[in-house]
């Protein structure tokens, strides 16, 4: 583990700590990730996608062959951003290569937290989103952060964004947002356990100054295993003129809570904007990375005056997956999406009607739901239900999700480790969801509202403000 003592020791100190792949390695190890996106994942199970992930694999190939003749290894981040385009092809953005860390590096990495998290703003700088107390300073939201660890702010982002996820139809706009928001976890990843940092800000005047910023020691939970206050998950409350109802809902997750129940937070929710006449509501689902469909439907199911859909329809292969002397039965069950009795069970569950909630209960009052480029997955699907059924408006920055088709449902059983050392771990979704509306590209507000760096440093909320805008219309 390495302690960073000044900005002028961190160079020597980061590259002896670098993780490093070994080229021999690199063609056994894309010849594995391209087989297993192809066999498992769903865009390849069309033709149109296997020859989109063929060009990308002899892309990955015809790059490589420099880099082996040349060098005995890589680092990390070099190894990912090289296979990259296999996860580009594909258009999804829940395909994603991270390091495998055994039980000891999980505790070490995710133990290991830093409260650090930045924006871009309208000027190009990355700034603190929410304020940093600092070894020495308290820094306020606003701040520009030039350098971490010695390392220029915007190519570390870009050299730690590939193949981690949230970027759909290609949207790396998106990923970029990701990896300023949670820029510690990948560095650690790629860098080791960090016990502090060194970060750069350059004041108004363009003066640099450097401050260490250390490591808040947290004994990592599983959070599959670990039931936390529901207030940590869900917020209800009314804006300051008690005119509208504002729901945040920070993550879809099935996780069970240690003093309350999802579906009667919603339920009680609903009930006292019924009571109260409340006819204007906000469900923010920013930052919410998705969950489980059973809670994106139990939400738009108090929303609906008709019957909707989670998905119109699932798929799971394709005609490219067809095998020489297949049953006709079989070749028009492919084509449907689904071959296997298991799949076509769990094609019909997921793509059934589900019915609105009884009329004294819905709520039928204005909504806006405010989504931003880490409203991912489920949140994304949930939004672009409000969106494509005409039932409220979306305020906030472009999804990373897509809104024509998006991948789910992680295959389980034992992960694919990539690497002579079991140096990765790939994972590929398994579903393909077609929205009942689907429309080209990425879930995209109404009204998009970027932060801006003014807004950021006098502590308004602008897509807030919007958003109890369009109510007011």
């Amino acid at each position: 583990m390495i302690r960073i003592i000044s900005l002028l020791l961190c160079f020597p100190a980061f590259l002896s700590a670098q993780k490093m792949f070994p080229t021999d390695a690199i063609p056994e190890a894309v010849e594995t990730i391209y087989t297993k996106i192809k066999e498992r994942h769903p865009y390849p199970a069309t033709f149109e996608g296997l020859k989109a992930l063929d060009a990308a694999r002899a892309q990955v190939q015809s790059a490589l062959k420099t880099i082996v003749d040349s060098k005995d290894s890589i680092p990390y981040y070099e190894f990912v951003g090289l296979v990259a385009p296999l996860q580009e092809a594909t258009n999804c953005g829940h395909l994603i290569l991270e390091t495998h860390l055994d039980s000891t590096e999980i505790q070490a990495v995710r133990g290991s937290t830093f409260p650090l998290r930045m924006i871009q703003v309208e000027t190009g700088d990355y700034v603190l989103l929410r304020g940093l107390q600092s070894a020495t300073d308290s820094l306020p939201p606003g701040t520009v952060i030039s350098t971490i660890n010695g390392r220029k702010v915007g190519p570390l982002i870009k050299e730690l964004a590939p193949f981690s996820g949230i970027n759909d139809n290609r949207n790396n706009d998106a990923l970029l947002y990701k990896v300023a928001y949670y820029p510690m976890h990948l560095y650690q990843s790629y860098y080791g356990p960090q016990d502090s940092i060194v970060i750069a800000t350059i004041d108004e005047a363009g003066v640099a100054k450097n401050y260490t910023v250390r490591a808040k020691k947290n004994k990592y939970v599983d959070p599959k295993k670990n039931k936390t206050p529901i207030a940590n998950t869900l917020k209800f409350e009314f804006s300051d003129d008690g005119e509208t109802g504002i729901l945040t809902i920070k993550k879809f997750s099935s996780y069970k809570f240690s003093d309350g129940n999802y579906f009667k937070f919603l339920r009680n929710v609903f009930d006292t904007l019924k009571t109260t006449g409340t006819d204007r509501l906000i469900i923010d689902i920013r930052n919410n990375g998705g969950g489980n469909s059973g809670r994106i439907n139990a939400l738009y199911h108090y929303l609906s005056d008709e019957k909707f859909y989670f998905t119109a329809d699932a798929r799971m292969t394709g005609p490219a997956r067809a095998e020489a002397g297949e049953s006709a039965k079989t070749t028009r069950r492919r084509a449907a999406g689904a071959v296997t009795r298991r799949d076509r069970r769990l094609q019909r569950h997921l793509s059934k009607p589900i019915k609105p909630s009884k009329e004294k209960l819905r709520y039928t009052g204005k909504v806006v739901v405010l989504i931003n480029e880490l409203s991912f997955s489920a949140s994304g699907i949930f939004a672009r239900m409000v969106q494509g059924y005409g039932r409220g408006k979306l305020v906030g920055g472009v999804s990373g999700a897509s809104a024509n088709i998006m991948y789910g449902a992680s295959k389980r059983g034992e992960p694919i480790l990539i690497g002579p050392s079991q140096d990765f771990e790939l994972k590929v979704n398994t579903i393909g969801l077609l929205p009942k509306h689907p429309i080209p590209g990425n879930i995209t507000p109404d009204y998009i509202v970027r932060t801006t760096l003014e807004g950021i440093r006098s502590g308004r909320d602008e897509q807030m403000e919007k958003a109890m805008e369009v109510l007011e219309e």
